[in-house]
């Protein structure tokens, strides 16, 4: 049966998903440097055409969309000019991530789905953390960036003298109690009331917001917020995408 491969380009791993129709089939993230285990992911599935969203402009990059049109039939890759249905009222579109894109697609085509009334938020949460605001009629306003959890821990450890690199493995008290605990908490609860601050804003405009929440520390950003109403959705990248490739089929845009 003929089926479309995402292919997620991004800053530190591949991410890829193969979709029959609007149905997702399988999924699967690699690091860059190992093509084979991409290669094998194609060999398996074997996607007649596919849509690449590449975040960083680089000869790994490069090779990972040459493989696409190696073995695919035809392949799409995202710009800001690509056709897709919702609009892009970003000031600067050339500047706008494709990530960023994919993921507001992927969002907005759901709330569309549950509840068509709705503004949509997306808070993608990887190597950067982006809020994004999409509009009930589908216009893209723009957003917001900022560091990472993962970026934090780094630039607290490496622009200091003294302070070790930590990560989420250990306790996170409100207060902490030594230096591995103040940092831990510190970076996690100040990335939590960022996040919260950012959606309660928002709603004073949008009060009919929907927020979605993925990336990489999405899930366990999401278990600590522990707010029903925040809907985590890991693979949200691939189902933009896939919605922008099935777009431009339906309007003839790919052969």
């Amino acid at each position: 049966m003929k089926g479309n491969l995402t292919i997620d380009n991004g800053n530190t791993s591949i991410k890829v998903a193969f979709f029959i129709g609007t149905q997702v089939v399988a999924t699967n993230r690699f690091v860059r440097r190992d093509m084979r285990l991409l290669d094998r992911f194609i060999s398996t599935y074997k996607p007649e055409t596919a849509i690449v969203c590449s975040t960083a402009a680089s000869a790994a990059s490069q090779r990972v969309e040459q493989l696409a049109e190696q073995r695919c039939r035809s392949v799409l890759h995202l710009t800001h000019e690509t056709p897709m249905p919702i609009r892009l009222g970003y000031r600067t579109p050339q500047t706008l991530g494709r990530d960023r894109i994919a993921t507001a697609v992927g969002a907005w085509g759901i709330a569309q789905r549950l509840d068509n009334t709705s503004d949509v938020l997306v808070i993608d949460a990887g190597t950067a953390i982006t809020y994004d605001l999409v509009t009930m009629d589908g216009c893209f306003v723009g957003g917001n960036i900022a560091p990472g959890l993962g970026l934090r821990f780094k630039s607290l450890h490496e622009h200091t003298g003294q302070l070790p690199l930590v990560n989420l493995d250990g306790d996170m008290p409100v207060v902490g109690y030594d230096t591995l605990t103040a940092i831990r908490s510190g970076v996690l609860w100040g990335l939590l009331g960022e996040i919260k601050s950012y959606i309660n804003d928002l709603k004073l405009s949008h009060p009919n917001l929907m927020v979605f929440i993925t990336g990489g520390d999405g899930k366990v950003l999401n278990s600590y917020l522990d707010d029903d109403s925040i809907i985590y959705y890991e693979h949200l990248a691939a189902e933009g995408l896939n919605r922008i490739y099935l777009y431009n089929q339906a309007n003839e845009n790919c052969k």
